[in-house]
């Protein structure tokens, strides 16, 4: 694998950032492209070693990107909701045919796919997206198989649940909430997962070892599942100050959006940070 070359699609991200740097440090030689509308975010990303392509999917040409052997796409939603098929289709699906038969790859996606409901699917379960994002990755998935299957490449979907650092994720956004005594929404049922951004990276190397022709996929989340006010209440005693408040006493797990964990252990063994652990991250900071 040391001598292995990646494109990291979506470098400047949440996820793409340290699945690059944890790339570098295993040996890979590493390209990430992105706008990269953060200058600061651009030198971080050149002080890993990885080589910084300003690249825009919606408007720029794939030919332009460098020949390697995996592409890791992590492209996320933009800030504009029109812009989403734009992106997770159109831009990201030229992408993968320029690559197609000529890379591996990686999909970054995400449990939206299978839709809100109050069972929870594993891999096998068929998607039936409830919002426009998780139609266009339902929809980008499939083209993604298409041509990888064409190309007679190899692929993986990852679907992310919920990835969480000190700054960044569900738990972040449930603290500051909750330190500033706002309500947290009509839906304290909803089930949810939160895991650390180690493990995304984590599984989504590893997945490079059990990619298929088609792609197949792979939940990647936390096998503890909360209540959103579960959850609100486990940070709340370790933030000690404001109030977990909802609009309604019960309700709202109808619209979990969560997904079985067997098939992630079993190739990658359980994640590797608590939730307690993320939780004390977020609380240290923000304190």
């Amino acid at each position: 694998m040391a001598s292995q070359s990646a494109l990291v699609l979506g470098v400047s991200g949440m996820i793409g950032l340290p699945l690059a740097k944890s790339l570098v440090e295993e040996g890979w030689q590493v390209h990430g492209a992105a706008r990269f509308g953060d200058e600061a975010v651009r030198r971080e990303v050149k002080a890993l070693g990885v080589n910084d392509i300003r690249f825009d999917v919606t408007s720029d040409d794939p030919a332009v990107l460098p020949d390697v052997d995996v592409v890791f796409l992590e492209v996320w939603d933009p800030a504009r909701e029109d812009l989403v098929w734009l992106i997770n289709f159109y831009g990201v699906g030229r992408v993968v045919q320029r690559y197609a038969g000529n890379a591996d790859i990686v999909n970054g996606c995400t449990i939206n796919v299978y839709g809100n409901s109050a069972e929870q699917p594993d891999e096998e379960a068929p998607c039936r997206p409830t919002s426009d994002y998780g139609h266009s990755r339902a929809a980008q998935e499939r083209l993604i198989d298409y041509f990888v299957w064409q190309g007679g490449s190899k692929g993986m979907h990852v679907r992310y649940a919920h990835s969480n650092t000190a700054k960044r994720g569900m738990i972040r956004r449930l603290a500051e909430t909750i330190l500033s005594s706002e309500s947290l929404g009509p839906n304290p049922d909803t089930r949810v997962q939160v895991i650390g951004i180690e493990d995304f990276v984590r599984v989504t190397i590893a997945s490079v070892e059990k990619m298929a022709t088609p792609p197949t996929a792979v939940n990647c989340c936390h096998p503890q599942v909360w209540t959103t006010r579960q959850l609100a209440e486990a940070i709340h005693r370790r933030v000690g100050r404001g109030k977990v408040i909802f609009d309604r006493s019960e309700g709202g797990v109808e619209h979990s959006a969560y997904a079985k964990v067997d098939r992630m252990i079993d190739w990658f063994g359980p994640p590797t940070v608590a939730p307690e652990q993320l939780i004390d991250r977020v609380v240290s900071d923000i304190l």
